[in-house]
């Protein structure tokens, strides 16, 4: 009968064995697709919010350079052409679209979605009225109305850019911190795997031990039976 529990022993070790293995295999699979998750929330930090905070950076300086040219113009017309102006301001504004389109091209959550679309819509009005303003200092007939609404419209579309930027953040730090908790999780998954693996090993010492104290001591000559 010895013989019997014996094998039941070794089936139960064999089972236990194959179950941890199969913990071991979906454990890596888990590890595999957390380091996944957080080499896409990596890329995703550079293409959808660093380089979009970029895009802010670069069509805040267009927005103000486009203000320097108007500012110039209105007080010293006489030290640039006018034309030249238009040309200058349409050179931004192309550097803008460009900007704008870029920016649409990566992942926007809904808030930075709907800032966007307001910002293009403002800038759209501002350039107009801004090119009023312009052609109206060439014909020497200033604008005082227009002149303060391209104020407001300045003001807003500043502000709205401001909040554009604010979204980088925010969102940046939303996904760092779930990179940061995918990393602990992977630290916790990598332990259990060096465990299971000692498990392994301890079951396989166990099943060598076992195997030497069955096996007789002194061969046995059959051939004198």
């Amino acid at each position: 009968m010895d013989w019997i529990f014996s094998i039941r022993a070794k089936l139960k070790l064999a089972f236990l064995l194959a179950l941890i293995c199969l913990l071991v295999l979906v454990n890596i699979y888990w590890e595999r697709s957390s380091m996944a998750s957080m080499n896409d929330s990596f890329c995703s930090i550079y293409d959808d919010r660093l380089l979009p905070a970029t895009y802010v950076f670069h069509l805040t300086d267009h927005l103000y350079q486009k203000r320097l040219i108007l500012e110039h113009q209105l007080h010293h017309h006489d030290t640039l052409e006018a034309a030249e102006a238009l040309r200058q301001v349409a050179s931004h504004n192309k550097a803008m679209d460009t900007l704008i389109a870029d920016f649409e091209a990566t992942y926007l959550v809904k808030t930075e979605g709907q800032l966007l679309g307001a910002f293009k819509q403002e800038l759209k009005d501002y350039n107009r009225l801004e090119k009023s303003l312009l052609e109206a200092v060439q014909l020497r007939q200033p604008l005082e109305k227009e002149r303060a609404g391209l104020i407001g419209l300045f003001d807003i579309t500043l502000n709205e850019l401001t909040q554009l930027s604010q979204v980088q953040i925010d969102v940046g730090r939303a996904m760092r911190d779930d990179s940061l908790r995918l990393l602990a999780s992977t630290k916790v998954l990598t332990m259990l795997e060096a465990a299971l693996i000692v498990i392994i090993a301890l079951i396989i010492q166990a099943l060598v031990f076992a195997s030497r104290s069955v096996s007789p001591s002194i061969p046995q000559r059959h051939n004198l039976n």
